[in-house]
């Protein structure tokens, strides 16, 4: 019998998140579902094991010295095989920095980022898109940039975008506001502790976040796509995605997020894993209409953060009425 945060689950997914034979699953499992630290010797020996892997040494071995995964001078080119994308993906396996990586990364810095802060596809300012930002963000930080003026500046931006009248905005949203790059923005931030995102940020993330909890969405209709479930994703996002990044800002406790859990749940299968509708080409170990195993740990965390929070809430309003009831 499941219990605890596990137990709106249909079976437990954990003994096949932690099968040996994908490292990048395993690690990331114990990471951010279990919550086993860095030092414990599981996770160093999933991590260790997660470069020798055969699909993440097949993309490391695709990677030019001068050009990397496109060109040189243009890091975005190829779309979800460009050498932004690329380094994303290798950032959500969990792949470590390596001087190559690191070579990637300062030509993403030096070819990608506007002088504004953001990132560009193409070096003009029209094309510095939340989504990419995020994305290039969230790369730069997992391989070891936190605290570089580069990476600041890139928040920086991001932050002052949020905030703004139309910062949302989007040319392929038909002008309108882009869900999915709030998705991405939010998730920069997220991947921030939250003790160490500076107060000046707050503003920027409940400005997403609201433009994500009062949109309504109708997964019959307009928004079904959100529950086309994917990995990996480029600029794309989904509704796992959007709750995870959601939970791991602390909005696990807004009602407005209680919905789109309860649709989260409900598209689990019966052996409580969730199904991979769509993703880029690059990365073939889970094929659509199958268990994804990177798309299952998302869930879990989002919905393991959203159950803690309402027990913590609960033993919280316990604690003071038994302060109230015993006052003299």
């Amino acid at each position: 019998m499941l219990t605890g945060w596990q137990s709106d689950l249909r079976a437990d997914p954990i003994p096949w998140l932690l099968e040996w034979e994908n490292p990048s699953a395993r690690y990331l499992t114990l990471r951010h579902v279990l919550d086993s630290d860095e030092p414990d010797s599981q996770v160093t020996e999933a991590r260790a094991a997660i470069e020798t892997w055969p699909p993440v040494r097949d993309v490391l071995a695709l990677m030019d010295p001068v050009d990397f995964w496109g060109r040189a001078e243009e890091p975005f080119y190829g779309g979800a095989m460009s050498t932004h994308a690329t380094l994303h993906l290798l950032a959500e396996l969990g792949v470590r920095r390596t001087p190559r990586l690191e070579a990637a990364c300062e030509n993403l810095f030096e070819h990608g980022q506007h002088e504004s802060g953001g990132f560009t596809y193409d070096g003009t300012p029209g094309r510095v898109h939340l989504c990419y930002t995020g994305n290039a963000i969230r790369t730069l930080l997992h391989f070891g940039y936190g605290g570089d003026p580069r990476l600041e500046r890139a928040f920086r931006y991001l932050a002052r975008r949020a905030q703004a009248p139309d910062g949302s905005g989007c040319p392929y949203a038909y002008g309108g506001a882009c869900l999915w790059g709030a998705v991405k923005a939010l998730a920069a931030f997220a991947d921030v502790p939250g003790g160490a995102r500076p107060t000046d940020w707050g503003g920027a993330i409940e400005r997403l976040a609201d433009l994500l909890l009062d949109h309504a969405f109708d997964f019959e209709g307009d928004d079904a796509a959100w529950l086309d479930l994917g990995f990996p994703q480029d600029y794309q996002s989904d509704l796992v995605e959007l709750c995870d990044v959601l939970a791991r800002l602390g909005y696990v406790l807004d009602t407005r997020l209680e919905r789109l859990l309860d649709a989260v749940l409900e598209n689990q299968s019966a052996e409580g894993r969730w199904i991979k509708r769509q993703g880029t080409r690059v990365l073939q170990v889970e094929d659509r209409g199958e268990p994804s195993k990177w798309i299952t740990i998302r869930a879990l965390r989002a919905l393991k953060l959203a159950r803690q929070a309402a027990v913590q809430a609960e033993q919280l309003k316990l604690r003071n009425r038994e302060s109230w009831f015993s006052e003299p």
